[in-house]
């Protein structure tokens, strides 16, 4: 787990949903230090409760924003996401602003 990838998640810009934000901070719990998450679409939709339709589009929507990529993870090809928001800077935007 990752602090920093949940802090920067739950800092991401305001122009992403509350349900995009909620994918994005358990992708991000899961995310080892170089950013590599590999759960499921059915755990993520477990641990959000809501469906597993709802999270690939939440996870089709941050990639298109480049909050995460879509990466293969290991031999088996296991689906993987990298969290890049550190990496980026998209944190910091949309806060403080009224």
């Amino acid at each position: 787990m990752s602090t920093t990838h949940i802090g920067a998640a739950l800092d991401a810009p305001a122009d992403i949903s509350p349900t995009e934000r909620m994918v994005l901070a358990f992708l991000a719990q899961y995310a080892a230090p170089d950013g590599m998450a590999a759960p499921t679409v059915s755990r993520l939709a477990e641990r959000a409760n809501i469906s597993p339709p709802t999270v690939t589009r939440a996870l089709r929507r941050l990639g298109e924003l480049g909050l995460i990529q879509r990466a293969a993870h290991d031999q088996l090809g296991a689906l993987a996401w990298r969290v890049t928001l550190s990496a980026t800077g998209s944190g910091s935007q949309g806060r403080g602003q009224a």
